[in-house]
């Protein structure tokens, strides 16, 4: 099948799991509420171009288990094609979130099956029928030859960049860069990579060489996008925060799917902004991704 869009990286089951307060050590509390929910920065994306009626795929792996089952079950809910999507012997990836009231919480993830994607994987005859692949929070060797698949078939490619590819250290991550034409990074990736704040002048004067457009989010403050000649800032929408999981994955979507329509930077990081807004106000990675007529009727509120 042929898609537009394709998502590339890890596939999860949230386990979300509400307590009064953290427990000590070797206490045991109960939970007031769990919710098991599809998650994983790729598979977040990959649902949210769909919702916003992007034609979209997956490529990844899942554990032959009952989560890995709930996961495909809802990308095929969802829209999403998962024909690329490789079923292993190993328990499919999840993160256990235990928060407090206060919005105090700990995490613990297992890579599980996601470990098993391999460069092999990245199937050419798929990937060259696309408009654009997006990796998202991918180990080097993944990331690297996605790049340069894309480039071999000259499908447009974005990467967000995880905290693993933030740590490598900046050459290793220009050099992986240089075969993606948008990157997708927060404040604290950017500053690990470049060893200066995200500000205005430091996105011109380390741009990198090869992408075309560098996205930097910056929280409560909104986004910058740069091109390499200027450099747009779009401010942060306000809004009752929830649950900032799958933000980030909401406005990549959104970015890419209106900018593949429009070619109008300004506009496409407009729409990115409120769709991360729409998102974080509900719990779990996927349950607030906006529609496209959502997301349309919330930025018409907004401009209002």
């Amino acid at each position: 099948m042929h898609v537009d869009i394709i998502g590339v990286g890890n596939a999860n089951m949230d386990i979300i799991v509400k307590v009064s307060r953290l427990p000590t050590v070797d206490e045991k509390i109960l939970a007031e509420d769990v919710k098991f929910l599809p998650g994983g920065g790729a598979s977040n994306f990959a649902v949210a171009c769909s919702r916003l009626g992007a034609s979209a795929g997956f490529i990844g792996c899942v554990g032959d288990d009952h989560f890995g089952r709930l996961i495909l079950e809802n990308f095929r809910r969802e829209g999403v094609d998962v024909s690329r999507v490789k079923i292993v012997r190993r328990n499919t990836g999840f993160v256990i979130a235990i928060s407090d009231v206060q919005g105090r919480y700990f995490m613990v993830a297992s890579r599980g099956a996601n470990l098993e994607l391999k460069p092999e994987n990245l199937d050419e005859k798929y990937i060259s029928c696309a408009k654009l692949v997006h990796g998202s929070s991918l180990r080097s060797e993944i990331a690297e030859t996605l790049g340069m698949k894309a480039k071999k078939f000259n499908v447009l490619s974005s990467i967000d960049i995880g905290a693993e590819l933030a740590h490598l250290g900046r050459s290793k991550v220009l050099e992986i860069l240089r075969n993606y034409d948008f990157v997708f990074l927060n404040r604290t990736s950017y500053r690990l990579i470049f060893n200066v704040n995200p500000v205005r002048e430091n996105l011109l004067k380390y741009f990198p060489k090869g992408p075309k457009i560098l996205i930097v989010t910056l929280g409560e403050n909104g986004v910058l996008v740069c091109d390499g000649k200027r450099v747009i800032h779009v401010p942060a929408v306000k809004v009752k925060v929830v649950d900032t999981v799958g933000a980030g994955d909401a406005f990549a979507a959104a970015f890419l799917v209106y900018f593949l329509e429009t070619e109008d930077l300004e506009d496409a990081a407009r729409y990115a902004v409120a769709a991360a807004a729409f998102k974080i106000q509900k719990v779990g990675g996927q349950k607030g991704l906006p529609t496209r007529e959502e997301l349309e009727n919330f930025v018409k509120k907004l401009s209002h």
